[in-house]
């Protein structure tokens, strides 16, 4: 073992100091690189500066003295001025030096030209540069060694299998998955890892699969209102029975489309802000206000509505509250035949508030009883779409009590009605 921890290090010191000398060459040239950029853009800059200076000193009149004078004052530049195409005045070429950069400056009939040559013997940093970074280096490789022996090969492949599963969930990719193998710290973040990703898939497909019911419950009111708007637009409805329909239909699918919307805005608004706001709800009166509230509802659906409600208050967000109940009630009566009955029970017991909507309707096949709290689902498309229903009560219920604190359950069976049980933490109690 100590043999191949000892091979283990000699790798791990040669690679490092291999990469280590390629990242000092490549820094050295890039630093090189980089230093010889800002050295032209400085040259630059001054020639061009000395090369108005110059144009400004022709236009005043100077003469080749002149010209001469300011040229020896400029060792490592060679000055040309032209005028009406013949040259003027031209600088001793610097020969056997590097020309660094060239500027022009207009003068009156002519140029001036300015030539910038490197200086002789110009020392560079690029050296100075490698040899401190090479001395950092050489540090940070002796530290390496002496943590190196930490590391193994049991260790490196379930690493470098979460990197890779981390970089595909990262690319949305959410099916990855880093698996359970490996020591024992790695398995538990390896169930963590999938669990995760696993949510995340779900949760993805559960937004596009929104996204395109949202597309779809949209698209359906919008072609109806405006085909019958064209209709009556165009003269195509020409009697008034045509056009009583359509304004009927349009004024409906509005209303539907509406509603729709009301809900999307409450569901984000859930979704985004989620604030509970607590105070104090007299039960009577809040179970009151929903009887009297669905009790045209329940009479024109042919539903008898029964309640009954603990005495006393409580503190809850009654905003939120009456939202689930509303839900509750409106799809009890709107899925009750008539001579069916709608219950809702309200009681307080152990600091927790517990709501139940029970009606004789038709009931819910336990196939989709795991997904009617999904957004947009129904269990049955058309009739839904006939009464009204936006596909989002239960949705919008649930998030609800879930910023409650609490949980929603159904329990149901075909033919034969379901109940609808809410349980709330809440403070105070009749």
């Amino acid at each position: 073992m100590i043999g191949k921890l000892a091979s283990l290090r000699l790798r791990l010191l040669g690679a490092m100091v291999l990469s280590a000398g390629l990242g000092l060459v490549g820094a050295a040239l890039l630093y090189s690189q980089v230093e010889r950029s800002n050295e032209r853009t400085a040259d630059r800059a001054n020639a061009l500066r000395e090369a108005r200076a110059v144009a400004r000193e022709v236009r005043r009149g100077a003469g080749a003295a002149t010209l001469g004078a300011l040229q020896a004052l400029l060792p490592n530049d060679q000055i040309s001025v032209e005028r009406d195409g013949q040259v003027l005045f031209r600088g001793p070429a610097r020969t056997g030096r590097e020309l660094e950069t060239e500027v022009q400056a207009a003068v009156p009939r002519g140029r001036v030209r300015l030539a910038d040559y490197a200086s002789p013997g110009e020392p560079s940093t690029t050296l100075a540069f490698v040899l401190i970074n090479g001395g950092v280096v050489a540090l940070v490789i002796l530290a390496a060694i002496l943590t190196a022996t930490l590391v193994t090969r049991s260790v490196r492949a379930p690493v470098a299998r979460a990197i890779a599963a981390a970089d595909r969930v990262a690319r949305g990719e959410f099916t990855a998955r880093m698996g359970t193998t490996g020591p024992e710290e790695l398995v538990k973040l390896g169930r963590a890892f999938d669990h995760m990703a696993g949510r995340l898939e779900r949760a993805d497909s559960d937004q596009r699969q929104f996204l395109a019911d949202v597309a779809h419950e949209i698209a359906t009111p919008v072609s109806t209102v405006s085909g019958f708007a064209l209709a009556l637009a165009d003269g195509t409805a020409t009697s008034d029975d045509q056009r009583r329909e359509a304004r009927s239909l349009i004024e409906a699918e509005t209303l539907r489309l509406r509603e729709l919307l009301d809900d999307l805005r409450e569901l984000t608004r859930l979704d985004l802000v989620g604030g509970v706001r607590l105070g104090s709800l007299e039960l009577d009166q809040f179970v009151a206000a929903l009887e009297a509230r669905f009790r045209l509802a329940a009479e024109a659906a042919g539903v008898e509505l029964t309640t009954q409600s603990a005495s006393g208050s409580v503190i809850t967000d009654g905003r939120l509250l009456e939202t689930i109940s509303s839900n509750l009630l409106s799809n009890a009566i709107r899925y009750t035949p008539r001579g069916g009955r709608v219950d809702l029970r309200i009681r307080v017991r152990d600091g927790e508030l517990r709501l139940s909507v029970r009606d004789t309707g038709v009931g819910i096949a336990s196939e989709h009883q795991a997904r009617i709290f999904d957004r947009l689902y129904r269990v049955d498309q058309t009739r839904d779409r006939e009464t009204g229903g936006s596909g989002l009560g239960l949705a919008i219920s649930l998030r609800a009590a879930q910023a409650l604190g609490g949980r929603l359950e159904v329990d149901s069976a075909e033919g034969r009605g379901s109940e609808f049980r809410l349980w709330v933490p809440v403070e105070g109690a009749a």
